[in-house]
């Protein structure tokens, strides 16, 4: 299936502001490098504005490859494939081949 713009922005939605969504995923994806790995992996997360160091669902995962806040939970309504997470990468990051 091909991605639009609007899939691809409203696919990004999911990879911020989402603690709950990560620990009920099975496995997570990065659109910045492209790595996979089990949500347990992730160690460090960015704190929601005004969470004073204590965990929130509004917490957003960094990478635990990459350090970068761009994960993408398996929980999330879209297909986390190799294809996919290649699209949001061409897409977010125009740098990065």
């Amino acid at each position: 299936m091909l991605l639009t713009s609007a899939d691809l922005e409203s696919i990004q939605r999911h990879c911020s502001h989402h603690r709950p969504l990560v620990e009920r995923s099975t496995h997570a994806g990065c659109l910045r490098c492209g790595a996979t790995f089990k949500p347990a992996e992730i160690l460090e997360w960015i704190p929601a504005p005004g969470a004073e160091g204590r965990e929130t669902p509004e917490d957003t995962a960094k990478c635990p490859k990459c350090g970068v806040d761009s994960v993408l939970p398996s929980a999330a309504p879209v297909s986390l494939d190799e294809r996919t997470l290649a699209a949001l990468r061409r897409y977010w990051f125009k740098d990065v081949h």
